[in-house]
């Protein structure tokens, strides 16, 4: 989806922001599959890029298999949407996560109060929606899991946001403005731009 989706994009760039806070010389090289569910495109995305010398696989797609595919080239990973170190437990570090639970129970909750009005819904690490899964200290580095305790603090009670003040992208240009953080509908809808140390390949 790449570019034309933003919210692909989004998480793409909130990834890549968050490895330039602790390295700020790592890149970011991005496959795109142009599918939200591909099994051998993933594979081979992970593959080609396993290939280039990336040496950590991150994914926006479903299968585990970009996360099999770091594990069997040595190489780290990240998964999505479940935890991907039962599938890939030398690779995978931790794994976004998906909670549609605190979604419908949001939902239902609405239409039982008589207050539903069909309205999006934007809730993340405060509400339940969005987790990560337990880090696999087998892999990361000591005082990782520390960290994320630090920045999922710090997400929950809002004194962080990634898309706070300006953002650099990639082909030299500025996103955002200093003291504000993009609107919840800029991010699901308006990043069309990737982050400076980003590369479509």
């Amino acid at each position: 989806m790449g570019k034309d989706n933003s919210e692909v994009t989004g998480g793409l760039n909130a990834f890549a922001m968050g490895v330039y806070s602790v390295n700020p010389d790592a890149k970011v090289y991005v496959k795109v599959t142009n599918s939200w569910y591909s099994p051998e495109e993933e594979t081979n995305a992970a593959k080609a890029l396993l290939a280039e010398g990336c040496d950590v696989i991150a994914q926006h797609c479903d299968t585990p298999n970009p996360q099999l595919e770091a594990e069997k080239a040595g190489a780290f990973g990240i998964g999505y949407n479940s935890d991907m170190s039962k599938d890939a437990p030398k690779a995978t570090i931790t794994s976004a996560i998906w909670n549609w639970g605190a979604y419908y129970t949001w939902a239902v909750e609405q239409v039982i109060d008589g207050t539903w009005n069909n309205e999006n819904y934007y809730g993340g690490m405060k509400e339940g929606m969005i987790a990560i899964s337990p880090i696999n200290e087998g892999i990361a580095a000591e005082g990782t899991a520390e960290k994320i305790a630090e920045a999922e603090k710090a997400i929950m009670d809002g004194t962080f946001n990634v898309f706070d003040g300006i953002i650099e992208t990639n082909d030299g240009s500025t996103v955002g403005e200093e003291g504000k953080t993009l609107s919840d509908g800029d991010i699901t809808g308006g990043i069309n731009w990737y982050f400076k140390t980003v590369e479509e390949k």
